[in-house]
């Protein structure tokens, strides 16, 4: 009977990280989207083959370690849904819906079936577009920042409504490690943005 090798360290974590993914019914190219790498990446990280970058890793290992709550993601969706406010919830860098509040549908015009899992950065306005940019200064993906609120001059016809004057940003984490932006509208500056 021939012997395998040892496992080193990377075709270790690699295995860990293949046994998490597969337990978690993530697909490869849906990890890849969410780190901003590719599927072969993510292929040759399963296998050994390549080490992720330290920011990948640390990413991956809080991920395979988090607390997963598939109901509090359940409640969250639930609660945007039900929302009686311009409220919707899109991944974060990719900008595909996730949910979206009944007002927020009436505002678009369209039942969010129409866009649900498509990114919505096609309809984003100069100000939004603007905000967007702004992130990587104030460390949003680097978990240095988790909210922002700037105003739009909104727009009123295609390609899609925004009644929006002031929109607020918040980001945070599913159970997957997936991280979300809630996004919310309002028609004055919001009196008290969180801490």
């Amino acid at each position: 009977m021939e012997r395998l090798p040892p496992l080193d360290a990377d075709a270790e974590f690699g295995r860990q990280l293949r046994q998490w993914r597969r337990a978690s019914e993530i697909k490869q190219d849906r990890l890849a989207d969410i780190l901003g790498v590719t599927q072969a990446t993510v292929s040759r990280w399963e296998q050994g083959q390549q080490n992720p970058a330290p920011l990948h890793h640390k990413l991956l290992q809080d991920m395979m370690t988090r607390n997963r709550n598939f109901r509090l993601d359940q409640a969250i969706k639930r609660l945007v849904c039900q929302s009686r406010q311009r409220v919707h919830l899109i991944e974060d860098r990719s900008h595909r819906l996730l949910c979206s509040s009944l007002p927020r549908q009436e505002e678009w015009q369209r039942p969010d079936d129409d866009l649900l899992g498509q990114s919505l950065w096609r309809f984003a306005t100069p100000e939004i577009a603007a905000a967007e940019k702004s992130l990587h200064d104030m460390g949003w993906h680097d978990d240095q920042a988790d909210h922002i609120v700037f105003a739009t001059s909104g727009r009123d016809g295609p390609p899609m409504p925004i009644m929006d004057r002031y929109i607020l940003w918040e980001r945070f984490f599913l159970s997957d490690g997936t991280a979300v932006r809630l996004t919310t509208g309002y028609d004055t500056m919001p009196v008290s943005s969180p801490v």
